[in-house]
């Protein structure tokens, strides 16, 4: 391979990456998804008995349900954990979503608050969409190759 066939090869995949960029455009309502299975995995210890591990089951499949539907759309799925720039956004909203569960547990199993994991869970799920916008954002500009 010479320069000009290392170069066009290059180009060429910068603007695959560029279209790529363009298409991965999530609504509304797709990173709300992300916040509410985030709050609700938190939210769904404010219930009682056994009602929590329910609440895990229907956020496992519905998960799956994103999943599938972004396959479908996009026709990729795009995991959260993958390398590069996004990393740290997700790695952010790791360690405060296991704070939320691990202060809504607390705060309902030794302060008897029980309306502690809903109260949390539900700022949980504001963070959680803000911060799935702001993921997509970033991994735009990481496609595009566009500085943040």
């Amino acid at each position: 391979m010479d320069e000009q066939e290392a170069a066009r090869s290059l180009q060429m995949m910068r603007a695959t990456r560029g279209k790529l960029g363009e298409r991965t455009t999530w609504s509304l309502a797709r990173h709300g998804a992300v916040g509410v299975l985030a709050g609700s995995l938190v939210a769904g210890y404010a219930l009682p008995g056994s009602w929590p591990v329910a609440v895990i089951a229907v956020c496992f499949a519905a998960t799956g349900a994103v999943i599938g539907r972004d396959r479908r759309r996009d026709g990729f799925f795009v995991n959260g954990y993958r390398p590069g720039r996004t990393r740290p956004i997700t790695l952010a909203l790791l360690v405060i979503a296991v704070a939320a569960l691990v202060s809504a547990v607390t705060l309902k199993a030794h302060y008897g608050l029980n309306w502690a994991p809903a109260l949390i869970g539900t700022m949980l799920a504001v963070v959680a969409t803000i911060m799935s916008i702001a993921w997509e954002r970033v991994y735009r500009q990481e496609l595009e190759g566009t500085d943040p």
